[in-house]
């Protein structure tokens, strides 16, 4: 224990520790819920434009989610 005259931290300090490791551990699904929001988002206005414009946007979704797929191959170690 510390000295008996040592003042807690204020409160306001805890508030920040939990609310960072709260969203340290938020983030990442986060992103990827508001990425594929903006997607899909992004597709009904490609294809209100134009089939071929909306045919493009599926085309860059699709090397995204392959360009995910393969970095994430080559950075997990393999289970032994």
């Amino acid at each position: 224990m510390g000295p008996p005259n040592e003042k807690p931290p204020p409160w306001w300090q805890e508030t920040w520790v939990l609310t960072r490791a709260i969203f340290g551990i938020l983030l990442w699904p986060l992103l990827a819920l508001v990425a594929v929001v903006v997607a899909i988002a992004g597709l009904v206005v490609a294809f209100g434009t134009g089939w071929p414009w909306g045919l493009m946007a599926l085309a860059i979704i699709a090397l995204a989610v392959a360009a995910f797929a393969w970095w994430d191959r080559r950075r997990t170690p393999p289970q032994d």
